[in-house]
């Protein structure tokens, strides 16, 4: 745990912590997963190369998912700590209503924050933070306990290969 805590203070004080990708492996239980942080495109991606997009500040990296399987929810909202490497996942079962909601919102915020022209793709990265930090505002002013799990990442060594 201190080599965990001490590997991602490095690289929040080195401001290395923005670097094009950050791999990390993760644990949840006894099952261990790939999470690859793109921040130059604002992805989380998953070890079979698709990803979804993320939201970060200093302390924790978010991201929303749709669930698969017999869950009793549609979507789950991660949250990584950049401090611990201590993450949690929470589930929310949304409707077509919640979604056109969200996508609205989405809408809203890229227009008043003056990146909503698609024809300038450097524009995009901006975009997809936004997209990811609209839902993830959404999902966290929801009322009731979703349902929690808690999983721990530490940095690869070595570059994932897809």
């Amino acid at each position: 745990m201190n080599k965990v805590i001490l590997t991602l203070l490095v690289i929040f004080w080195t401001n290395i912590s923005f670097a094009e990708a950050v791999d990390l492996t993760c644990k949840l239980g006894d099952k261990k997963f790939y999470a690859g942080l793109d921040f130059t495109n604002n992805k989380w991606v998953n070890e079979n190369g698709s990803g979804t997009y993320m939201s970060y500040t200093e302390d924790v990296i978010t991201t929303v998912k749709r669930t698969k399987g017999d869950m009793n929810s549609t979507h789950s909202l991660w949250y990584l700590s950049r401090i611990t490497g201590v993450g949690v996942i929470k589930g929310y079962k949304l409707t077509e209503k919640d979604l056109k909601s969200i996508s609205d919102q989405q809408v809203i915020q890229i227009k008043r924050s003056m990146i909503g022209d698609l024809n300038n793709k450097s524009l995009e990265p901006a975009r997809n933070k936004l997209r990811a930090h609209t839902f993830v505002e959404y999902l966290s002013k929801r009322p009731g306990e979703p349902i929690t799990i808690q999983f721990e990442c530490d940095k690869l060594e070595t570059k994932y290969k897809f």
